[in-house]
């Protein structure tokens, strides 16, 4: 797939809206020690996250949970949700979204100047930024 800068980390498209026909993105995620999204929600697409490899914190809704390789979280449209890398290694994750259209918000991320609002570009595809991972 093709690899692209996303927002801190290193994402390579495994599916694309057009090889899909639209039914669904794939993602391996590659994040950096200490890395974070923000707290989020996807209104437009379910999430489906498998972890290959590192030790990483995920949250959905008023849940916290610690997560390993071999582990799978399932976030349903509609539920805030994030995760934290933890620890002094990388960590790298399979990341499915349903229907698919995600592509495009990681192309066009990855093309954004290091200063600009990705808060923009997010809203477009109906995803809120709701501000940082709670500690």
């Amino acid at each position: 797939g093709q690899f692209l800068q996303s927002l801190g980390a290193l994402v390579s498209v495994k599916a694309t809206s057009e090889q899909t026909g639209g039914v669904f993105n794939l993602f391996d995620v590659s994040c950096p020690p200490e890395y974070a999204t923000p707290l989020h929600i996807h209104y437009a697409e379910d999430v489906a996250v498998y972890v290959l490899e590192g030790t990483l914190t995920f949250f959905w809704g008023i849940e916290m949970k610690e997560a390993v390789a071999g582990s799978y979280f399932f976030q349903p449209r509609g539920t805030p949700h994030g995760f934290r890398v933890e620890g002094d290694s990388p960590a790298r994750i399979l990341y499915l979204t349903i229907p698919a259209g995600l592509d495009r918000l990681v192309m066009e991320e990855a093309q954004l100047a290091p200063n600009s609002e990705p808060m923009t570009a997010a809203a477009r595809y109906k995803i809120e930024i709701l501000g940082p991972l709670p500690e």
